[in-house]
């Protein structure tokens, strides 16, 4: 840093919903966003944060802003006059998810960005150049990035960055989970979409308490937690879900007794039927009951509609 200081940085990006950047220096501390919810684990202490831990935990995600720019930042337009670190270049522009706008600016090589502009409200702009390019997976990457923000400059240089393809849930298994209920079952949703994309029944299952309640299709039923292992091991024989995604922030509610609760979700489903090979695209709306038994919160019922 400009004031002479040093420690290091890791990030993680999932998503745009799923980021988060960890700050090792004498002690350690974690910043996240997790789909409607952000939180912060710093030495032994850990707790909700705000909207300004969402934009700080994204906001550090320099190389998905620079590989997937129009994922990131919504309503994304071309801009001719952007006034960067004393020129005035061309670039695309978008949305920031927590407000105020991002720019993904042009560099002298169409094939390397100059750097990022973040404009947010009630504070200075802040510049991001990148330099040091190197090629990984056929992608040129810059593995330094200086950063100002108008009271100091941060001067990041990697030594390493992944993009190969991981498992749906590599998030959460690098990423560990404070023991927060609203994230835990936040989690709990999340492992669901990521099983049907898995095509694991055996995860549904150990997400699962032992006997749930459904009402579905104009039935209530109340299943064994191995029947619902059984019509999952069928439903991925029949399909493959390629996506799985939300598609409306979901809505937790939990009791003040921190033991039961339940989300509410809309969702997209993408894949193939596997015999027939036809593509199916679905949206389901649905209620999922939860529990928390033995310290862990589990599926404990649902109820779901289907869009036609």
């Amino acid at each position: 840093m400009s004031d002479g200081s040093t420690f290091k940085v890791e990030t993680f990006f999932h998503s745009e919903k799923a980021a988060a950047i960890r700050h090792i220096r004498d002690d350690e501390q974690l910043i996240a966003v997790e789909g409607p919810l952000s939180w912060i684990r710093s030495g032994n202490s850990v707790g909700l944060g705000t909207d300004f831990h969402k934009l700080f935990a994204l906001g550090h995600q320099f190389h998905a802003f620079l590989l997937h720019f129009e994922d990131v930042a919504s309503n994304t337009r071309r801009a001719e006059a952007i006034d960067f670190l004393g020129d005035v270049r061309s670039g695309v522009t978008g949305d920031y998810p927590y407000g105020g706008v991002v720019s993904l600016i042009e560099g002298d090589d169409d094939t390397r960005p100059a750097g990022l502009l973040f404009e947010f409200p009630e504070t200075p702009p802040i510049s991001v150049v990148f330099a040091d390019w190197r090629g990984i997976d056929s992608s040129a990457i810059p593995y330094r990035v200086q950063i100002d923000d108008s009271e100091r400059v941060f001067d990041y240089r990697y030594l390493s960055v992944e993009l190969a393809p991981k498992s749906p849930l590599w998030f959460f298994e690098e990423v560990e989970a404070p023991a927060i209920d609203p994230v835990q079952v936040y989690r709990l949703h999340r492992k669901f979409l990521a099983a049907h994309c898995l095509g694991d029944a055996d995860l549904m299952a150990a997400l699962t308490a032992p006997e749930i309640v459904t009402a579905n299709r104009g039935r209530l039923q109340q299943i064994q937690n191995k029947i619902m292992r059984e019509r999952f091991t069928d439903v991925f024989q029949r399909l493959d879900y390629a996506e799985y995604h939300d598609i409306a922030t979901p809505i937790i509610d939990l009791s003040k007794a921190s033991d039961i609760g339940w989300v509410a979700a809309n969702v997209r489903a993408i894949g193939t039927e596997n015999k027939s090979g036809a593509a199916f695209d679905d949206q389901w709306a649905w209620v999922m009951m939860v529990r928390k038994i033995d310290d862990v919160w589990v599926h404990a019922g649902n109820a779901s509609s289907y869009a036609r």
